[in-house]
């Protein structure tokens, strides 16, 4: 199961309970919903094969504050087959459209900036269209716009991607209805497919690997500060790598998603393995 997809059967949920105890009925503007960040730790894989998955969310905290509400929630997942799956917390804020459209990103991103031995040891690269990369529907980055195996501030490896956002995509249609926005969910695949597009490259895998996300005690951290709606034109994501376990075929990394120049993600701890 793509990480997204096992993110968004996490977080809808949330959405579900926020609705039932009716926080937005509480204000007299048309309210938006949105994710702004989390903790969470996989705690087992998550493969093909036939599972049901039981999801448990609880409303921990609600504050309001200049007409947002802010919401805070734990969250468990856990799978009939492989036991607990997934937990943490996150945290979701109901916000007028105008104070969505004034958000001014995360301030100061810390986006490695590579030096000119760093790229002229990189190169740059079209995402393959065949296995193991996504297809059409669910491809995130179609253009890796620097790949240096040695780059970044560990000196482990950064790579940036970018993709043209697309108005017409199938995920404006769905999330939300009459609010189009590129699911956070999404954003945190790019930048879970960038590192595919490494690790492909550092082992030299063929067309039948396969990649999940690390089970692991540690936490990956997210944070939303803005949003990639249908009149934006270009997505771009950065990837350092922080640590490499090459007996394991492990990779972990924190980095960076920006539109259309501004940073308004960033993820920390994310790491992926190959098992195959």
């Amino acid at each position: 199961m793509p990480f997204a997809v096992l993110l968004e059967v996490a977080l809808q949920p949330c959405g579900w309970l926020a609705a039932y105890v009716g926080s937005a009925l509480t204000s007299e503007d048309d309210l938006r919903f949105r994710n702004l960040g989390g903790e969470a730790k996989q705690l087992a894989r998550l493969t093909a094969g036939k599972s049901v998955i039981e999801t448990r969310v609880e409303l921990t905290g609600v504050s309001t504050s200049g007409g947002m509400i802010i919401q805070r929630y734990a969250l468990a997942l856990e799978s009939d087959r492989d036991g607990p799956l997934y937990e943490g917390s996150t945290y979701f804020g109901f916000f007028s459209e105008q104070a969505l459209a004034d958000q001014v990103g995360i301030r100061d991103a810390p986006i490695h900036v590579p030096d000119e031995a760093e790229r002229e040891r990189g190169h740059s690269l079209l995402v393959p269209h065949d296995a193991p990369f996504p297809d059409e529907r669910f491809r995130m980055v179609d253009r890796i716009e620097l790949l240096v195996a040695d780059g970044g501030p560990d000196a482990l490896g950064w790579i940036q991607g970018s993709i043209a956002v697309d108005p017409t995509a199938w995920f404006f249609d769905a999330h939300f209805y009459q609010d189009p926005v590129w699911p956070g969910s999404l954003g945190l695949e790019a930048f879970i497919q960038l590192l595919k597009v490494y690790a492909f490259a550092r082992w030299d895998l063929g067309e039948d690997a396969q990649f999940v996300m690390t089970a692991s005690p540690d936490p990956h951290r997210w944070t939303y500060r803005g949003q990639i709606i249908p009149g934006c034109e270009r997505v771009s994501v950065f990837a350092n790598i922080t640590a490499v376990d090459d007996t394991r075929r492990r990779v972990r990394a924190d980095g960076f998603l920006a539109v259309d120049g501004r940073t308004i993600y960033s993820m920390n701890d994310f790491s992926l393995d190959v098992i195959a």
